[in-house]
């Protein structure tokens, strides 16, 4: 049996667990690439090849995960971001593509990079956030922060595979907790997924991910509100908040964001038209 021929009976084993065939496709080829060591363009060259005994007992033991509603970021234990490859585990959320977002719009707001001052990454999980702006900003110190000691792992193998290990602090605990300020950017990906929704996420996300990072209690915005009320109090003049929250969250995010007086709110909508990025900036002139 060929490569190719093994793959399109992965495909349809995964599309016979419930995995929609376009992504039963794609990630039945992914996770072979992943075992083989190949890029997209050797993959099309080369699999006609025969199968080995090895390739196949292994690939057939990912699939079956797969067809379990595994993730395949779990399986590989990579995903990318930014351009850069993270290493994953159970106990990081998986990066989306929509929280670049964070990352565009933190750039669009401070558009000199050579800035210094402190900026603190809430909820790190991964690293993701935290290694792309301390490459962003060469100059900021950089302090990221977890309620997970395995996830605060995680991010630190993440940071010293790209180069910043030395740039970033780590601190263990929820939110802002130890620090005193005074921080010139706050930034993070909080759990905003409703007490009420979790049971209706899809199985990846559900029965895989953490949830200490996906649910945000009843309403989704418990995080939210927590650490907008911190911001409050230990952002520097002109500093910012910028966080992601729930398409249906925009109006408690400014509900509370103007309670604790703060200024300038922005809300940004992704690719898809949703309300996705808040913004908000604390004035002592306000």
């Amino acid at each position: 049996m060929s490569i190719l021929s093994l793959v399109n009976a992965a495909c349809t084993r995964l599309i016979e667990s419930g995995i929609r065939p376009e992504e039963a496709g794609f990630d039945a080829e992914v996770l072979a690439r992943h075992l083989l060591g190949w890029d997209r363009a050797t993959y099309f060259t080369e699999r006609h090849r025969k199968v080995t005994r090895a390739f196949d007992k292994e690939y057939i033991t990912l699939i079956a995960r797969r067809a379990r509603r595994e993730p395949v970021a779990y399986l590989t234990g990579q995903r990318e971001f930014w351009g850069l490859e993270f290493a994953i585990t159970p106990d990081t959320l998986i990066p989306r593509p929509e929280t670049e977002l964070l990352i565009e719009t933190v750039l669009h707001l401070r558009p000199d990079r050579s800035i210094d001052g402190v900026l603190v990454d809430v909820g790190t999980g991964s690293g993701c956030i935290a290694v792309v702006l301390a490459i962003e900003f060469p100059n900021m110190t950089i302090v990221a922060t977890d309620i997970s000691q395995p996830a605060l792992a995680v991010a630190q193998a993440n940071a010293k595979r790209h180069g910043v290990s030395e740039r970033i602090e780590w601190r263990h605990g929820p939110q802002l907790a130890g620090l005193s300020g005074p921080i010139d950017l706050i930034v993070s990906n909080p759990p905003y997924v409703t007490a009420q929704a979790m049971q209706h996420l899809a199985p990846e996300v559900r029965d895989h991910e953490p949830h200490v990072a996906l649910n945000g209690g009843t309403g989704g915005t418990r995080t939210l509100r927590a650490l907008i009320a911190e911001a409050s109090v230990k952002l520097v003049n002109n500093g910012s908040l910028v966080v992601e929250f729930g398409c249906d969250q925009e109006a408690v995010f400014r509900q509370v964001v103007n309670a604790a007086h703060l200024t300038d709110t922005q809300v940004i909508h992704d690719i898809q038209g949703l309300p996705r990025v808040g913004v908000a900036t604390y004035r002592t002139n306000r």
